[in-house]
């Protein structure tokens, strides 16, 4: 490595450590270190940083950079062609065996060993270099470099590229770590819920009151379905009930709080426009209960109630959940009950149907378990 190219690395490896992990994001990191070693003299075009993450749906997420676009955040997905796609990449070596893959794409030979190097040689590119990045706990991660000189990646630059790498590799598993943990809770906990977690609300009785509509459904006849199935069916079932929910909820600004056997619990909070909040409940329950449920061979009731409710931490010393509690929640839970004994997928309480824009008809005053006045409940218009 010669003294200019030793100078260069320094910069870079001060920069990794020193202003890197104050970044925002994984796109923000390659962006930078990218573009530091274009001002070093190495001419990347095309970068990617890559590795398998905790998700409930991706497999892993990668950021994939482009000299005039920039960077850009994507996800590898479990779909059978995606699956495929990866074994024939030279970034699988990398994942199972940290080996690295180095391809002078101009030469044919070298650019046939994978469908991404022809891919790569028809954009212009003449060098391709996958790189593993290992992290403390063994696995390996990716990155991935890319360059359309005539020359490729010559000794100096590799080299220049190799001292940098255990640099870059301690920060980028810093922003996995912080990944992982935000992943974790917004599957576990709830988006909103896990990122006050990661805020520092861990403390027994941490939380706030807040202002939401409380959504409670439950499964009809749950105990018969469970009798009459097989495991995997009823399991298969309540994926697709609680899948179902949970979209229409989130497509609507609501938050899915806990699956409680068979039930459901969620919030859409507000901070001064209850009206809005009821709408978009409204407007969630509406597109799955659709009077009979048709093409499902399950039945669930939602019951709907706005109020103010306690939201935040419970439990014992060590074992705590995020959660709501309030006499708003408890009134929504029995609304629901009612479903089944009115006949109806969807009621709601009277201040719920005073802040709405649709039609309802009223369903009679019921007195509620844990309630001391009794409620009116309604149900919607059939269209």
């Amino acid at each position: 490595m010669s003294s200019d190219a030793t100078i260069s690395g320094d910069a870079i490896i001060r920069w990794l450590m020193i202003e890197a992990p104050r970044l925002e994001a994984p796109a923000a990191l390659l962006n930078g270190y990218s573009l530091k070693l274009r001002e070093a003299g190495i001419q990347v075009d095309r970068s990617t940083l890559g590795a398998p993450i905790l998700h409930p749906i991706a497999k892993s997420s990668y950021v994939f950079w482009d000299n005039k676009t920039g960077p850009e955040q994507r996800w590898f997905v479990y779909t059978p062609d995606q699956m495929e796609m990866l074994k024939a990449s030279p970034i699988q070596k990398i994942y199972t065996h940290g080996e690295p893959t180095s391809l002078r794409l101009d030469l044919p030979g070298d650019r046939s060993r994978y469908p991404i190097g022809e891919d790569l040689w028809a954009e212009g590119y003449r060098q391709y270099e996958a790189l593993p990045l290992q992290f403390a706990d063994g696995t390996f991660k990716v990155l991935t470099l890319a360059t359309r000189s005539p020359n490729g990646f010559g000794e100096t630059d590799r080299a220049l590229i190799d001292a940098t790498l255990p640099a870059l590799t301690l920060v980028f598993e810093g922003f996995i770590a912080r990944n992982t943990a935000k992943t974790l809770m917004e599957t576990y906990v709830g988006t909103r819920a896990g990122l006050r977690v990661l805020d520092g609300e861990i403390a027994r009785g941490d939380g706030s009151t807040i202002d939401a509509v409380i959504w409670f459904s439950d499964l009809r006849g749950f105990t018969s379905l469970a009798q009459s199935r097989s495991e995997d069916d009823l399991l298969k079932l309540l994926n697709d009930y609680f899948g179902t929910l949970t979209d229409a909820i989130e497509a609507h600004s609501g938050e899915v709080l806990k699956f409680i056997g068979d039930a459901l619990l969620a919030v859409f909070p507000h901070r001064d426009d209850v009206g809005a909040a009821v709408e978009r409940a409204e407007a969630a329950a509406l597109s799955v209960t659709g009077y009979g449920q048709s093409g499902k061979d399950y039945m669930f009731g939602v019951g709907l109630h706005p109020g103010s409710v306690f939201y935040g931490n419970i439990g014992g010393g060590t074992r705590l959940d995020f959660t709501v509690i309030g006499s708003s929640v408890n009134i929504a839970s029995r609304i629901e009950g009612l479903c089944g004994v009115l006949g109806e997928t969807m009621l709601a309480s009277s201040d719920f149907v005073a802040r709405s824009k649709g039609q309802w008809r009223p369903m009679g005053q019921h007195t509620l378990k844990g309630v001391t006045d009794p409620v009116e409940i309604f149900a919607p218009e059939p269209d």
